[in-house]
């Protein structure tokens, strides 16, 4: 997708706020919350998830501690999956879905 922090799914920091349901295990819950880290088990094993990401705790903890707004490094990664995922599925546009 692209290179540098934004590939992580991070920031500058090397802090890494989105992970996909591939990346991601049982064993990550503090980090991925409950069902971030339940999808993404679920998807390891091989059931039919969609696919999708969590963005992690520690990114939320940040969007409360700075009032509610999303910053534009955590903005960018959301456009940049929106493209991608659209061209992949070849949809015009594509929704996220926020549990």
């Amino acid at each position: 997708m692209t290179t540098g922090s934004e590939k992580q799914g991070g920031n500058d920091m090397g802090n890494k706020y989105v992970y996909s349901f591939s990346e991601g295990s049982k064993e990550m819950k503090n980090l991925l919350g409950g069902k971030g880290s339940n999808l993404a088990e679920m998807t390891n094993i091989g059931l039919p998830v969609p696919p999708g990401f969590t963005i992690s705790t520690e990114a939320c903890i940040r969007f409360y501690e700075e009032g509610e707004k999303l910053w534009p490094e955590l903005t960018a990664i959301l456009r940049k999956l929106k493209k991608h995922w659209a061209r992949d599925f070849q949809m015009k546009e594509i929704h996220f879905w926020f549990l």
